[in-house]
C-alpha cells in the first residue's frame, strides 16, 4: 500500500489528500462527512451523498497504486441495475480499460475528493435516468 508505506505516498496523504478532506468536511453535517478507514491493506472513504431526492451510502477505495490508478467507488445502498453500473455496484466513472493517457482520471490534478464529487454527479444522472429512462451525459468512448 504505497500511500501509507512509501515516503512519497505519506507526503501526498499529509500534504494533499488530508487537507482537501478536511476542507470538504468543514461545513457538512456529521452524517455527510467523509470518514477515512483503513481496511484490508487499503484506505476507504465512507460517506453519504444526496444529489437530488435520495440519500446514498458509498465507499471509495484508494487502491495500492493511488493516485496513479483512479479510486474505485461503489454504492452500498441498493440500486436498480443501469447501464453505467458495474459488478458489485461499482460506478463507471473513469473510462474503463483505458490507458493512463486516455483515462479521465488525472493524478496530477485530482484528489480523492474529486472522486466523491464525480460520484455525486453519477448519482444525479442515475436519479434522472430512473425518472426518464435516459442517461443525461454522453457515454465514455
Amino acid at each position: 500500500m504505497p500511500l501509507l508505506d512509501t515516503e512519497a505516498g505519506k507526503r501526498r496523504l499529509l500534504t494533499v489528500e488530508i487537507p482537501v478532506l478536511e476542507r470538504y468536511n468543514q461545513d457538512r453535517a456529521d452524517d455527510f462527512k467523509i470518514k477515512v478507514v483503513k481496511h484490508a491493506g487499503t484506505l476507504l472513504l465512507r460517506y453519504r451523498l444526496k444529489p437530488m431526492h435520495n440519500v446514498y451510502e458509498l465507499e471509495t477505495r484508494l487502491p495500492a497504486d493511488y493516485p496513479t490508478i483512479p479510486p474505485e467507488t461503489r454504492v452500498i445502498t441498493l440500486l436498480d441495475f443501469c447501464p453505467h453500473l458495474l459488478d458489485g455496484q461499482v460506478l463507471c466513472m473513469w473510462k474503463q480499460g483505458s490507458t493512463r493517457e486516455t483515462s479521465r482520471w488525472d493524478p496530477a490534478k485530482f484528489t480523492c475528493v474529486f472522486a466523491v464529487q464525480a460520484a455525486w454527479r453519477w448519482l444525479a444522472c442515475y436519479e434522472v435516468w430512473r425518472d426518464t429512462g435516459d442517461w443525461p451525459l454522453p457515454d465514455a468512448k
